[in-house]
């Protein structure tokens, strides 16, 4: 290449539109409208560090833009050598019809992430070639086969990346879209492997985590860029590792973040873990439970360890909570256990155990998991767009619920969760818990 050209060549990174809440009318109505879930809707802001670490693998003679359908338009008349989408697969339809929409104007498009990785023949038929798995120890060679005219059809790499060799992402690039929170990776793979999920897929079941000094870069330099901004741990299990979490915790401590992440309930049981979570700035986590039937959590994730902690939920809820850190509960409807009564379960079971947040959705069949095979040998998979896959929407029959109760279910219980006085509740408890932390601080 010839270092003496200001711009080779120009790439355009996107993440297409997604749909928030599904398309259940009366549930997105709510949502939008409620004084209760604004807090919700600016928690899960925010884009992929995904698209900023191949942004800062991308030699600097190339010019980079990152574009997040989400929030702003896509301008189809700017010119680009290559096209970089990734996508989930409720973002798969829209992926295509951009992709799509680029090609006809000969514009080389190649598209990854999850869905692309269970689902590359389809993702093939409306792209120039395909990532399979993970994309930063193929990002320098598709760069180069773009330049040079010769895109494979497909790129899958032979390892699993070194999380010690990526550089920092480029989130200058995020500038002007005006998130609530920025999203910093400090591990990746998950051991659990559960029947819902394909990430294992992608990131494999080994446990990998990224040098701690590079986290604090990264930290460091969100903090310079957006010192008004609240931080999202991406990573589906941040402390598995508990040495590694509770070193990189103890560093965190001092920049005074905010943040928010996702881990497994068993961390109740260690209390050296939870008061360094507390003291680095969490405000709340994500804790996948999934169902509160001993039947349905069988065999749902490799070891049972969600059936194993079913009994001791209560307890290790309100432990973690009195740490000043809110549980966020995910619960997923439509296992084959479950009838009509199990919104109100859910509904009453967060009553009692006043969780921070809750998200509940419905079983999903997303390509690559155990579960999707499963239904599909039961031909219980409807015939729905990947659009429609959004955790909110129905794409399962259902021995005993129906799709209108589905619809039904899940709205009421996101009403009843999100009504002003559960709310106060909400409130109240959590300001005795700070205020009793608080008070132990003086002593």
């Amino acid at each position: 290449m010839n270092r003496n050209i200001t711009t080779i060549m120009k790439i355009a990174l996107v993440s297409p539109k997604s749909v928030f809440m599904g398309k259940n009318k009366k549930l997105a109505e709510f949502w939008n409208q409620s004084d209760y879930t604004e807090t919700y809707r600016e928690e899960w802001s925010g884009i992929s560090v995904a698209l900023c670490i191949l942004a800062a693998l991308t030699p600097r003679e190339h010019k980079v833009k990152i574009i997040d359908e989400n929030v702003e338009v896509i301008n189809f008349s700017e010119r680009y050598d290559l096209v970089g989408i990734t996508c989930m697969t409720q973002q798969a339809t829209r992926a295509y019809q951009i992709a799509d929409e680029w090609r006809k104007q000969s514009v080389a498009v190649i598209i990854g992430g999850i869905h692309a990785t269970v689902s590359p023949e389809e993702t093939k038929t409306h792209a120039d070639s395909v990532v399979i798995g993970e994309a930063e120890n193929l990002w320098k060679e598709i760069l180069f086969d773009a330049y040079n005219k010769g895109l494979k059809p497909y790129y899958k790499s032979a390892q699993l990346v070194d999380l010690s060799k990526l550089p920092i992402p480029r989130y200058e690039l995020l500038k002007n879209k005006n998130y609530e929170y920025h999203w910093i990776q400090t591990t990746r793979g998950c051991p659990f492997n559960c029947i819902f999920c394909a990430a294992s897929k992608v990131y494999g079941n080994k446990y990998r985590v990224k040098a701690i000094e590079h986290v604090i870069a990264e930290i460091e330099c969100l903090i310079d860029l957006y010192p008004d901004s609240r931080i999202i741990f991406s990573d589906d299990n941040m402390f598995v590792n508990r040495r590694y979490a509770k070193e990189l915790l103890q560093r965190i401590v001092p920049y005074k973040i905010r943040y928010r992440a996702q881990s497994d309930i068993s961390i109740a049981e260690d209390d050296e873990l939870l008061t360094l979570i507390r003291k680095s700035g969490c405000t709340f986590l994500f804790v996948g439970i999934e169902s509160l039937s001993e039947t349905n959590l069988e065999g749902i994730d490799r070891n049972n360890k969600k059936k194993k902690y079913l009994l001791q939920l209560p307890e290790h809820i309100k432990k973690i909570q009195s740490y000043g850190i809110g549980v966020m509960g995910g619960f997923i409807t439509g296992f084959d256990e479950d009838d009509v009564t199990v919104f109100d379960k859910i509904t009453e079971f967060v009553f009692e155990n006043i969780l921070y947040n809750t998200q509940i959705s419905i079983l999903t069949p997303f390509p690559g998991t155990e579960i999707r095979k499963k239904l599909l040998s039961e031909n219980r998979i409807l015939d729905t767009d990947w659009e429609n896959y959004t955790v909110f929407d129905v794409n399962i029959t259902h021995p005993r619920i129906t799709k209108d109760q589905f619809e039904e279910g899940i709205t009421n219980a996101y009403k009843k969760l999100n009504s002003k006085d559960f709310y106060l509740k909400k409130m109240m408890h959590f300001k005795n818990i700070y205020t009793q932390l608080a008070n132990e601080q003086k002593v």
